[in-house]
């Protein structure tokens, strides 16, 4: 093989490696970072949900509880999850049977964690969040919604 011959080939390789490295660059860019991570309050009677939003390699990490700040103790009864979170969407399904929770003044029911998948948005993006749940057979719903930046 001659130089004319190595040289196509580099050329050849180089066009590849490049290709790969920009379909690499531009599917990175299509997702969504979050900007900045955020610590949210919510109350609402005598239950107040506090929620951090962290990043995450796979998208972002909601922590959440339901704490009860009300005189005595209360019995609450939900469906899982106590508090659904969702970008992009606010249809929340709450499903299975009723769990039942005894909180007396200031405990924290802490719930698993939910990690939502990246999304292909830039820019604002809204988390819905609702808690539901009954309190003395009185159905309590709690929404909030909480604009969060990507880039």
């Amino acid at each position: 093989m001659g130089t004319i011959g190595l040289k196509k080939i580099g050329v050849i390789c180089f066009l590849i490696f490049a290709s790969i490295f920009m379909l690499i660059s531009l599917y990175g860019e299509e997702e969504g970072v979050l900007e900045k991570e955020k610590v949210i309050e919510k109350k609402a009677n005598d239950f107040v949900i506090h929620m951090k939003v962290e990043r995450e390699k796979s998208g972002i990490e909601v922590h959440h509880s339901l704490q009860y700040i009300g005189e005595g103790a209360v019995e609450i009864l939900h469906q899982t999850p106590l508090i659904s979170v969702s970008l992009l969407d606010k249809n929340h399904d709450f499903t299975g049977s009723l769990i039942q929770k005894k909180l007396n003044k200031g405990n924290i029911y802490y719930q698993e964690s939910k990690i939502l998948s990246p999304i292909d948005v830039k820019g604002e993006c809204n988390l819905y969040v609702r808690a539901k749940f009954l309190v003395n057979n009185k159905l309590v719903n709690i929404d909030h919604v909480e604009p969060l930046m990507f880039n």
